[in-house]
C-alpha cells in the first residue's frame, strides 16, 4: 500500500501588532518632514518658499498640457456693463491661471458677496474656460427716504445712478425698513397685476408689515411678511368672486389669520366681516 505523504503546514502569516503599526506611521511622517526640510535646505529657502515654488511648478505643468484659464465669460449682465465689470473683478481669476485653482464654489461666493447680482452660477468648462452666469438685480420699487425718492432693486437696496423719474411705473413705498422688505412684497404681488396697478402707495408699518393704499382710497392692512403671499392671493381670489376691492369700503383688515374685517366708508354700511 503506497505511503501517503503528509502536507507541510503552511507558514502562518505575519501579524503586525498595534505597536508596529504606530511606529510605521510615525516613521512615515518623520520621513515626509525630513524630505520637506531637506528640499527647503537644497532650495535655500523657507518652507513657505517651498510651497510657493511647488505651486508654481504645478501651475507651469497645468499650462504645459493646456489646463489653464484662457476664456472668462460673464453671461446675463450684458445690459449692465458696470455690474459685469465688478463681477469679473470679484471673481479673482486671471487668464493663464491653473484651471484647478478656479474653484467654482469660491468664485460664486466672492461674486455673491458683492450684493450686485442674484442667482449666480459658475461653470468650469475644461480645458480652459470659466463661465459666470448671473442675473442683475432689477429696479423693483421707489422709496421715499423723507427727502427724495430712491430706486430700490429686487434685493432691497438703493440703486445708485438710477433716477426715480425713469421708473414712475414702479410701486411707491414709504416707511422705515421699506427697502429691505421690498423683495417680499414683490414676491407676494407676482401674478397680481390688477392689484399692483391699483396701488397708490405701500407704507411699511413698524418694520413688520405693509399697509397698501389703493388709488380709490381703500386701505389694505396686510399681515407680517411670513403670511403676505398667501393673504394677497386670498384677497385677489375674493375680489374675483365678489368685486371686493370695488365696494364702498374705507379699509380691509387682513392682519388676523382667517379673518377679513371690512370697514365701510363713513355714512355707509357694509354687511359684516368675512
Amino acid at each position: 500500500m503506497p505511503k501517503v505523504k503528509g502536507r507541510k503546514a503552511a507558514p502562518e502569516p505575519e501579524v503586525y501588532g498595534e505597536a508596529n503599526q504606530i511606529s510605521s506611521v510615525i516613521f512615515g511622517l518623520v520621513m515626509v518632514v525630513a524630505i520637506i526640510v531637506a528640499g527647503a535646505a537644497l532650495l535655500g529657502g523657507s518652507l513657505s518658499q517651498v510651497g510657493k515654488r511647488w505651486g508654481g511648478a504645478m501651475d507651469a505643468s497645468a499650462r504645459s498640457v493646456g489646463l489653464s484659464v484662457q476664456v472668462i465669460e460673464v453671461v446675463g449682465l450684458e445690459h449692465v456693463p458696470a455690474t459685469a465689470r465688478s463681477v469679473r473683478t470679484a471673481a479673482m481669476i486671471e487668464q493663464g491661471e491653473n484651471m484647478f485653482r478656479a474653484d467654482p464654489h469660491r468664485i460664486r461666493k466672492r461674486i455673491e458677496d458683492t450684493g450686485l447680482v442674484k442667482q449666480v452660477n459658475v461653470y468650469r468648462m475644461w480645458p480652459d474656460t470659466v463661465i459666470i452666469r448671473a442675473d442683475a438685480a432689477q429696479p423693483t420699487a421707489l422709496w421715499h427716504d423723507g427727502q427724495d425718492w430712491a430706486v430700490i432693486d429686487s434685493l432691497g437696496r438703493k440703486m445708485p445712478g438710477q433716477k426715480a423719474s425713469d421708473h414712475l411705473a414702479l410701486v411707491r413705498t414709504t416707511g422705515i425698513g421699506a427697502p429691505e422688505a421690498v423683495p417680499a412684497l414683490e414676491q407676494a404681488l407676482i401674478g397680481q397685476g390688477a392689484l399692483t396697478s391699483e396701488i397708490e402707495i405701500a407704507h411699511r408699518v413698524a418694520s413688520r408689515r405693509w399697509d397698501l393704499k389703493l388709488k380709490s382710497g381703500l386701505i389694505l392692512r396686510l399681515p407680517t411678511d411670513e403670511r403676505l403671499s398667501d393673504v394677497v392671493r386670498q384677497l385677489s381670489e375674493a375680489d374675483k368672486r365678489g368685486k371686493l376691492l370695488s365696494r364702498s369700503l374705507a379699509a380691509i383688515d387682513l392682519r388676523v389669520k382667517d379673518q377679513m374685517v371690512l370697514t365701510p366708508l363713513a355714512g355707509q354700511t357694509e354687511k359684516g366681516a368675512a
